[in-house]
């Protein structure tokens, strides 16, 4: 009886050990309708990470917080995973990623009755044209010769420059331009023109620092497949009324 009394305190640490183990800090920053404080569960993206990473294993909890705060707290370790982001290789550097487990189709908005429209880059010769800062758009660089590229804190105060008239067209995340756009009472003096210029793949980084990062990139893998096959993937997005 003795030496049952003197295991027990070990074993209970193990066993709290084993689950500190597989506490995920996630953090993102706030991107309606991928991720915000002000949405149902913080926002489609962060739904499927946490379903992913739970059905895994893990249990998660959830900061929302600015750019680049998100990003550096998971490069120096602070926390563990940023969610909806997309991979560069400079980000590959610090962070370790998933493979895509949505797409972004990156589009222009333009004012309605604009004459202005993308079907190939020779389309934007002479534009003024609204990006956000530290928007990784693209890994590979692409000409803006005869371009006047104006950047912004925030798609949002992009297309109030475009309802200005100080911008020809916005470049933005379709389903972001979509969200903004719909809050804006302005909306109908507003068009998104369809045809990409690119297409991204929104991915979990995992921290570097985190000696468990391929093991935790590998099951969300894992895990968002299964959810793909069950049907729960394509639930979650149309309770937030999203499409692949």
């Amino acid at each position: 009886m003795f030496r049952l009394i003197r295991l027990w305190p070990l074993l209970l640490i193990t066993l709290t050990n084993g689950v500190m183990a597989d506490d995920i800090k996630l953090t993102a920053t706030d991107w309606p309708p991928y991720a915000s404080a002000q949405l149902y569960r913080n926002g489609v993206a962060i739904v499927l990470t946490e379903e992913a990473l739970q059905r895994a294993g893990y249990t998660t909890t959830t900061t929302i917080a600015p750019w680049p705060q998100a990003l550096e707290s998971v490069a120096d370790g602070s926390y563990d995973v940023v969610t909806s982001i997309w991979k560069t290789d400079e980000r590959s550097e610090e962070l370790a990623f998933s493979e895509p487990f949505m797409r972004n189709y990156i589009i222009f908005i333009k004012r309605s009755g604009s004459a202005a429209q993308f079907n190939e880059p020779a389309d934007l010769q002479g534009l003024r044209i609204g990006i956000v800062t530290d928007y990784a758009y693209s890994n590979q660089p692409y000409d803006t010769t005869g371009i006047e590229i104006s950047e912004a804190g925030s798609v949002q105060e992009n297309l109030n420059l475009l309802l200005k008239d100080q911008l020809d067209l916005v470049l933005a995340d379709g389903r972001v331009a979509a969200y903004e756009i719909d809050q804006m009472v302005a909306a109908k003096e507003l068009t998104i023109i369809r045809n990409p210029l690119i297409t991204r793949g929104m991915r979990i980084g995992v921290s570097r620092q985190n000696p468990n990062h391929q093991k935790i990139v590998a099951a969300f893998d894992e895990s968002i497949a299964e959810m793909r096959k069950d049907g729960s993937y394509n639930a979650i997005l149309a309770t937030f009324r999203v499409s692949q």
